[in-house]
């Protein structure tokens, strides 16, 4: 997804457009490995020396409110952050760290009647194929 893409969709969703907002969720778009808000300070720093840390943690706050971003807490020690926001699980490798995305399709998770789903997390911990 370019600047302009971004842009448009950030007006879709009446979500202003600042070029900080931008450079993050172009990161997250463009690196699906659900970093941490300091790999992408460190990442998006480069391009744009201007970047505070705090910037970052703001613009990431704010996403995350409009529903463009995803906090997931899987491994226990930090936010990492998802661009992703389709419905899909997450697996967390406990020997290397890496988070893996997984479709939901073939979970199947009843609720009793009268609740309505408006967001499901799902997550599994162990080793990936690479670690076991």
């Amino acid at each position: 997804m370019n600047e302009n893409q971004i842009a448009a969709l950030f007006k879709e969703r009446k979500f202003r457009a600042t070029p900080q907002r931008i450079a993050v969720y172009k990161y997250l778009c463009e690196n699906r490995t659900h970093p941490d808000a300091l790999e992408i300070y460190n990442n998006v720093v480069e391009q744009n020396p201007s970047f505070s840390k705090t910037t970052v943690y703001n613009s990431l706050a704010a996403l995350e409110e409009c529903g463009l971003v995803i906090r997931i807490n899987v491994d226990g020690d930090s936010a990492r952050y998802d661009g992703f926001v389709a419905m899909h699980g997450h697996f967390f490798c406990e020997k290397c760290g890496r988070i893996f995305d997984f479709d939901l399709q073939n979970i199947d998770c009843s609720l009793p009647q009268g609740f309505r789903t408006n967001h499901r997390s799902v997550y599994y911990r162990g080793l990936c194929p690479e670690c076991k």
